[in-house]
C-alpha cells in the first residue's frame, strides 16, 4: 500500500551568519558559481541571465524603488533610472541615463545619452541626443541631433542638428538649422535654415538662412537673414542687415584668390528698360579719389580715434560721406555708392562706379575723336595754306625780278635822256 507524505508549506526565515572570513558559496561539481564574502561584496562567475521585459516585474534590474535596467518592447535597450517604460509600443530605441527617453510611445529609433535627454518625447522618431538635457523638450519631433549638454534643450521641431554646449539651446519650433560649437544659434526660437559653425557662431540670430562659419562670425546678426559671415569676427553691417556676403573682419586687408574678378549674373532675359547709361564723365569730375591713414574707433576703447593708434602707412580710396553727396546731387541714389544700414559705420562700395568710368572713358574717346577729326582737318587747310604761301612766294620772286627789270630799264632810260639832253 502506497504511502504519500505531505508537508504543509509554512512562511518562514531563514538566516545564515557567516564568520568574520567565511564565504557563502554556490558551486556546481567543477566550479564556483555565485560567491558572498562577509563584507557583501556578491561575485557571479558564470553568467547573470535575465528573462526579456515583458512588465515593470520580469526582466528588470531596479536601483532602490526606481527600474534601471530593461529592454520593454521590441529591441530597445534602456539603462538608466526611470529610463524608458512599460507602456511604449516604439521599437529601436536606446536609451542611458536618468529619465532618458521616459515618455515615448510610438516613437522609434531614437537614441538618448544623458540625464533626461529625450526625457519627454512620445512619438517621435529618428531622434539622437548626446549630453545632460539635450532635446529633453521635444515630443513629437524627427531627426534631430543634439550632442552637448543643453543642446537643442527647448527644441519641438524637427531636422535639427547641434554640436556643442548650448547650442541651439533656445530653438523651438526652428527647423532645418545646423550648429557646431558652444552657444552657436544658441538664442534661435523659430529661425529656420541657418546653418552656424564655431563658437558663439550667430549667437544671437533669430531669422532664416543665415550663415556663420568662424568664432564669433554674426555675433552681431540679430534680426537679419540671408546673410553669409565667414572669419572670425566677420559681422554684418548691421544687426538686421539682409541678404550681405562678409568675408573676415576689419584687420583683413588682403583677399588672395586664383582669379582678380567676382563674377555675376548679368543676363538679359533677366532685365527690363535697358537703355544708356546717363551717368559718366561729368559724374566721374565731381568724385574726390584721397589718400589718408587709417585710425578706426573700433581700436579705442572709448570709440573715439585720436590718433595715437593711426596706421603709418598711407591708403588710397574715398570717403564714404563724399561719394554719397556726390550720388544725391546727381539724383543718382540707386548707384548704391555707400551702404548706410548701420549710420555709425558708413561703406563705400566703390565697384558700382566701374559703368559709370567706362561711360566716362566713352566719352573721353568721342571727345578725342572729335578733337583728331578737327586736328586733321585743320592739318588739312594747313597744307592747302603752305602751298598758296609757296605760290604766292614764288610770285613774289618773280614780281620782284620784274619791278628790278622795270628799275634798271627806267634807269637806263633815264641816263640815256640825260646825255642826249648835254
Amino acid at each position: 500500500m502506497p504511502v504519500f507524505l505531505t508537508a504543509g508549506i509554512f512562511s518562514q526565515n531563514i538566516t545564515n551568519t557567516l564568520g568574520s572570513s567565511g564565504t557563502f558559496t554556490i558551486k556546481s561539481s567543477a566550479s564556483n558559481l555565485f560567491t558572498l564574502s562577509p563584507a557583501g561584496q556578491v561575485n557571479i562567475l558564470k553568467t547573470l541571465r535575465l528573462e526579456h521585459t515583458t512588465n515593470s516585474t520580469t526582466g528588470v534590474l531596479y536601483i532602490a524603488n526606481n527600474y534601471f535596467m530593461h529592454n520593454y518592447g521590441s529591441s530597445n535597450t534602456f539603462l538608466g533610472e526611470s529610463s524608458g517604460n512599460f507602456t511604449m509600443s516604439g521599437r529601436f530605441n536606446t536609451a542611458i541615463g536618468f529619465g532618458t527617453l521616459f515618455n515615448v510611445t510610438t516613437g522609434e529609433k531614437n537614441s538618448a545619452y544623458g540625464f533626461g535627454s529625450l526625457g519627454n518625447i512620445t512619438t517621435g522618431s529618428q531622434n539622437s541626443g548626446f549630453g545632460y538635457g539635450s532635446l529633453s523638450a521635444l515630443k513629437s519631433g524627427n531627426s534631430n541631433s543634439a550632442y552637448g549638454n543643453l543642446s537643442l534643450l527647448r527644441n519641438t521641431a524637427s531636422f535639427n542638428s547641434a554640436f556643442g554646449e548650448l547650442s541651439l539651446f533656445n530653438n523651438t519650433t526652428g527647423a532645418d538649422n545646423s550648429s557646431f560649437g558652444y552657444l552657436a544659434l544658441s538664442t534661435n526660437a523659430t529661425g529656420s535654415w541657418n546653418s552656424a559653425f564655431g563658437s558663439e557662431s550667430l549667437q544671437y540670430s533669430t531669422m532664416n538662412f543665415n550663415t556663420g562659419i568662424g568664432y564669433i562670425a554674426g555675433y552681431l546678426n540679430t534680426g537679419g537673414s540671408g546673410n553669409v559671415n565667414i572669419g572670425y569676427n566677420s559681422q554684418p553691417s548691421s544687426g538686421s542687415a539682409v541678404n550681405q556676403f562678409t568675408i573676415g573682419n576689419s584687420q583683413i586687408t588682403t583677399l588672395r584668390c586664383a582669379v582678380t574678378t567676382i563674377t555675376s549674373i548679368s543676363d538679359a532675359r533677366d532685365k527690363k528698360n535697358i537703355h544708356d547709361l546717363s551717368l559718366g564723365l561729368n559724374f566721374i569730375m565731381k568724385l574726390r579719389p584721397r589718400q589718408y591713414n587709417w585710425d578706426k574707433r573700433e581700436w579705442y576703447e572709448k570709440g573715439i580715434s585720436d590718433g595715437t593708434k593711426m596706421h603709418e602707412a598711407p591708403t588710397a580710396g574715398f570717403i564714404a560721406q563724399e561719394l554719397d553727396g556726390a550720388q544725391t546731387d546727381a539724383n543718382a541714389e540707386w548707384l548704391n555708392l555707400v551702404l548706410k544700414d548701420n549710420p555709425e559705420k558708413l561703406e563705400a562700395v566703390a565697384g558700382n562706379l566701374l559703368p559709370v568710368i567706362i561711360k566716362a572713358i566713352q566719352e573721353l574717346h568721342l571727345e578725342n575723336e572729335e578733337i583728331k577729326k578737327t586736328n586733321a582737318d585743320l592739318k588739312v587747310k594747313n597744307n592747302e595754306y603752305k602751298q598758296v604761301l609757296i605760290k604766292t612766294n614764288e610770285m613774289q620772286d618773280l614780281l620782284e625780278i620784274e619791278i628790278e627789270q622795270i628799275r634798271k630799264t627806267q634807269v637806263n632810260e633815264i641816263i640815256s635822256s640825260t646825255e642826249e639832253n648835254k
